[in-house]
């Protein structure tokens, strides 16, 4: 990977954020597998031309020096700890943050932002809210490494330290994130291992199959993989820039705009990928992300040409 500098920063932060291949030859770890197949073949094999700069990798900074503030270790407890299991012809990895083999309690920090933890108290069309899907994945790979090497887990912990936490926002707004830290942290079952080896072994066989396929041939990402925004149904009227009224569902849509009759018509937002956008070092090499950023450029083009027509 190419690191450019910018911003003309020193050497010394350059080196502290020029990163490594993240996986050796014939291993594949916890944080990998729970990436698309796709993003992980792309990056893999066009490691050598993927591009970032400095000033884009900073907060990598910032976990490097927590991680090393915290290696010291307790009577019971142990940090960095590395696991493998053999799975196919792949061997999956691990290497948890900290682990107390006393109550068998994996414990991982995250340096993020009070905007992760907001949206994970959103709720979804089922009513539940967001949570963290891949720091569970994550956490329950963690326990299954550790029971196939023969050591307890049973609950995950996830200690978030939020860099961009306002004390003030927080006295001003009771829906904001009270502390600096917000632990995330559940029980690990024997359904949820039974569950999470399934899992693993699925996205193994995905990345044993497509290793070898062409760029365009490997299948998209999911939604969930992409961090997509679910799509928008706007009721919009003639002569009106702002929509009237948006619904999760086109049918609810339509149904309103029988309602409020002639002069109202249904613009659909679809819903952008941001993993891709935003957060994808191969995008530039993945078909379906150029596809999907043309299709919004183009949607983008018909929406203003809806107003400017109105």
């Amino acid at each position: 990977m190419r690191i450019t500098n910018k911003l003309n920063l020193p050497y010394g932060l350059v080196k502290a954020v020029s990163p490594e291949p993240h996986n050796k030859p014939g291993e594949i770890s916890a944080t990998t597998l729970i990436q698309g197949t796709k993003q992980v073949i792309l990056t893999q094999r066009h490691w050598a031309d993927l591009e970032d700069d400095v000033s884009e990798r900073i907060w990598a900074v910032f976990g490097t020096a927590v991680h090393a503030l915290l290696e010291t270790e307790g009577e019971t407890d142990f940090t960095e700890i590395e696991l493998k299991q053999r799975v196919s012809n792949i061997t999956v990895t691990g290497r948890l943050d900290n682990y107390d083999m006393a109550t068998g309690t994996i414990c991982d920090y995250k340096n993020t932002s009070v905007y992760k933890i907001k949206a994970s108290w959103q709720k979804g069309s089922d009513g539940k809210p967001y949570g963290f899907p891949e720091w569970k994945l994550q956490g329950l790979i963690y326990a299954w490494l550790l029971q196939k090497n023969g050591l307890p887990a049973t609950k995950c912990r996830f200690i978030a330290l939020l860099k961009d936490h306002s004390k003030t926002e927080a006295e001003r707004d009771h829906a904001y994130p009270q502390s600096p830290v917000y632990v995330y942290e559940f029980a690990v079952t024997k359904d949820a291992l039974e569950e999470i080896e399934r899992f693993i072994r699925k996205k193994v066989f995905q990345y044993e199959l497509f290793s070898s396929s062409e760029d365009n041939m490997i299948p998209e990402c999911s939604a969930e993989e992409r961090w997509q925004k679910k799509d928008v149904y706007a009721v919009k009227k003639e002569g009106r820039k702002s929509a009237v009224k948006l619904f999760d569902t086109q049918k609810e849509a339509e149904e309103r705009i029988v309602e409020l009759g002639k002069g109202h018509y249904l613009e659909i937002r679809r819903g952008e990928s941001m993993k891709c956008k935003n957060y994808c070092l191969c995008a530039k090499f993945c078909n379906f992300c150029k596809e999907n950023q043309n299709q919004n450029l183009a949607s983008d083009d018909d929406a203003d040409n809806v107003s400017k027509a109105a």
